[in-house]
C-alpha cells in the first residue's frame, strides 16, 4: 500500500460544486424520467453523473475510484421503486386506481399527516444504498470492495423481511385507512384472504397490485416502508459492525435530505388541486401544466443540491491520507473495467438514444409499434462502442501498463466523462426528434412572455438549467487546466 497526502476543495470549491449539483441534478433527473431512461436505468445514469460529479471535486480524496465507480453508479438503481399512487396523496385525496365493478374508481379523503409521513418515508429509502456507499468515500475506515456487497445483501434481506411481516403491522399504523380500503378493493374484486395473505401470494408485484381497488398504493406503501426500514438497518450496519460514524451521519443526512426534496418538490403536483396542506395552496398560472415533469426537476435539483452539501460539510479542509491498495492482476483490472465501462458508458446511453429515435419513427409511422428496431439499434451501438472500449483498455492495462484503466488520474477523467455523459443526455432529451427543444414557442410572438405561460415553462426551465450547467462545467474544466 501506499500513502500520500490529499487536500480538499477549498471552500469556495465546495460552493461552486453544490451550485453544480443542484443543475445536474434537476436535469438528470428530469432526463431520467423521460422515454429512452425511466425507472432503474434512469437511475443508473442519474447515479453515474452523481458520482463523476463528486470525483471531479473530491477525487483526488477517494479510494480506488475506478473500482468504485461502478459500484456507485449501480447502487442508485437498486433501490428504484413506484411512487405514482403515493405522491398524489398530498392532495388530500386517494385514488382507488383499479376501478371497482360496476362502480368506476372511487377518490376518497386522505388523512394529511399520514399522506406527509408516506412521501417522507418514500424519500427516506429511496437512494439509501447510493447514500451509504458515497459516505465511504470521505471516511477513515477503509472498505474493501467485499463490504459494499455485504451492505446490498444487508439492505435486500432487511427489505425482503420486512415486506414479508414488520411492514404490514407498520402500514396500519401509517395509514388505518389504507388498509381498510384495499379490503373492500380486494372483495370488490372476488379475493378472499387478508391482505398480508393476498400479498404474500403476489410477494412484491406492485404490477399486480394495480389490478385490485388501492392495491397499487397498498403495495408501494409495503415497499417504502420496507425501503425506509432497511435504510435505517444500514445505518446502523455501518455505525455498529463497521464502526463509522462518518459514514453513517453521512448516510442519513442524505436519506433525510431525499424525503425532503422528493416531498417538497411534490408541491408542483398537488398544489391547488385539493383539501391537502399543499393542495390549498393556490398553483401559480405558470405551473398548471407539466406538474410531473416539474416535479421530477425539482425533486433532483434539491438532491443533487444536498448531496454536495453533504460532502462540503462532512469532508472537512484538512490535509488527510490517502490508501492505495496493491492492484489486482492485469487480467481482472481488464475484465472489471470493461464491463463497467460497456454497461455505463455504451449500453445506457446507446438505449436512451435508439429508444427516443425509435418513439420518433413509430409516431410518423416509419415503423411499426413492437418493431425490432430498437432491439438491434442497441445491440449495434453497443458493440461498437464495446470494440472501441476494449481496444482502448488493452492499450492501457496491457501494452503500458498503466495503474489506471485509463491514461488519465481519476479527477481529469471524471470531468472528461461527466462532460461526455451529460451532453450526450442532453443531445438526446433536448435536440433529437421530440426533443425538449421543439417544446419551446420559437414561432410566438413575445417569445420571452410565452416562454414562462404554463404550456412552455417546463421545456424552458430544462433547457436553461441545461445551459447553465454546460457553462459552468466549463468553467470548472479550464480552472482544473490551470
Amino acid at each position: 500500500m501506499q500513502n500520500s497526502t490529499v487536500i480538499m476543495p477549498s471552500k469556495g470549491q465546495k460552493i461552486f460544486s453544490v451550485v453544480l449539483g443542484a443543475l445536474l441534478g434537476g436535469v438528470m433527473w428530469r432526463f431520467r424520467g423521460t422515454h429512452g431512461y425511466g425507472g432503474s436505468w434512469g437511475l443508473i445514469a442519474v447515479g453515474t453523473a452523481f458520482t463523476l460529479l463528486v470525483f471531479v471535486f473530491y477525487g483526488k480524496a477517494v479510494k480506488n475510484g475506478f473500482v468504485l465507480l461502478p459500484v456507485l453508479a449501480v447502487s442508485m438503481g437498486l433501490t428504484v421503486t413506484g411512487w405514482g399512487a403515493s405522491n398524489g396523496l398530498l392532495s388530500g385525496y386517494i385514488r382507488s386506481v383499479a376501478e371497482f365493478p360496476g362502480e368506476g374508481e372511487r377518490v376518497l379523503l386522505f388523512s394529511q399527516p399520514r399522506a406527509l409521513m408516506i412521501m417522507l418515508l418514500t424519500g427516506f429509502g429511496l437512494l439509501c444504498i447510493f447514500g451509504v456507499f458515497a459516505g465511504t468515500l470521505i471516511s477513515q475506515k477503509e472498505y474493501k470492495l467485499r463490504d459494499y456487497f455485504i451492505l446490498i445483501a444487508v439492505f435486500f434481506t432487511v427489505s425482503y423481511l420486512t415486506k414479508a411481516t414488520l411492514s404490514h403491522l407498520l402500514i396500519k399504523a401509517v395509514s388505518p385507512q389504507l388498509v381498510d380500503l384495499f379490503k373492500d378493493g380486494l372483495a370488490a374484486a372476488g379475493k378472499t384472504g387478508t391482505p398480508w395473505k393476498v400479498y404474500m401470494s403476489h410477494f412484491d408485484k406492485i404490477p399486480w397490485g394495480k389490478k385490485i381497488p388501492f392495491g397499487r398504493a397498498y403495495f408501494e406503501i409495503i415497499e417504502h416502508i420496507s425501503h425506509a426500514l432497511s435504510a435505517v438497518a444500514l445505518i446502523l450496519f455501518v455505525l455498529i459492525g463497521f464502526k463509522d460514524k462518518k459514514t453513517a451521519l453521512f448516510s442519513l443526512l442524505f436519506n433525510l435530505s431525499a424525503a425532503f426534496s422528493i416531498t417538497a418538490a411534490d408541491f408542483f403536483n398537488v398544489a391547488g388541486t385539493g383539501r391537502g396542506i399543499i393542495a390549498k395552496i393556490p398553483k401559480p398560472a405558470a405551473f398548471e401544466q407539466n406538474s410531473w415533469g416539474m416535479w421530477e426537476f425539482f425533486t433532483g435539483f434539491f438532491i443533487g443540491l444536498f448531496l454536495m452539501l453533504i460532502f462540503a460539510f462532512l469532508s472537512g479542509k484538512q490535509a488527510g491520507e490517502k490508501t492505495e491498495y496493491k492492484k489486482k492482476s492485469d487480467k481482472m483490472r481488464f475484465a472489471g473495467a470493461f464491463t463497467a465501462g460497456v454497461y455505463l458508458f455504451a449500453l445506457v446511453p446507446a438505449r436512451a438514444f435508439v429508444m427516443r429515435i425509435t418513439e420518433f419513427l413509430e409516431i410518423r409511422g416509419c415503423i411499426e409499434n413492437e418493431s425490432p428496431f430498437d432491439i438491434i439499434g442497441i445491440c449495434a451501438l453497443t458493440v461498437t462502442a464495446a470494440v472501441f472500449i476494449f481496444i482502448k483498455l488493452k492499450k492501457n492495462i496491457f501494452d503500458k501498463k498503466l495503474s489506471n484503466p485509463v491514461d488519465a488520474d481519476l479527477t481529469a477523467f471524471s470531468q472528461t466523462a461527466l462532460a461526455a455523459y451529460t451532453l450526450s443526455a442532453g443531445v438526446f432529451f433536448i435536440f433529437l426528434p421530440g426533443g425538449v427543444i421543439y417544446e419551446l414557442p420559437w414561432g410566438e410572438n413575445a417569445f420571452f412572455t410565452q416562454s414562462v405561460s404554463s404550456a412552455y415553462i417546463l421545456p424552458c426551465v430544462v433547457v436553461f438549467a441545461f445551459a447553465l450547467w454546460c457553462v459552468l462545467l466549463g468553467v470548472q474544466m479550464l480552472k482544473n487546466r490551470d
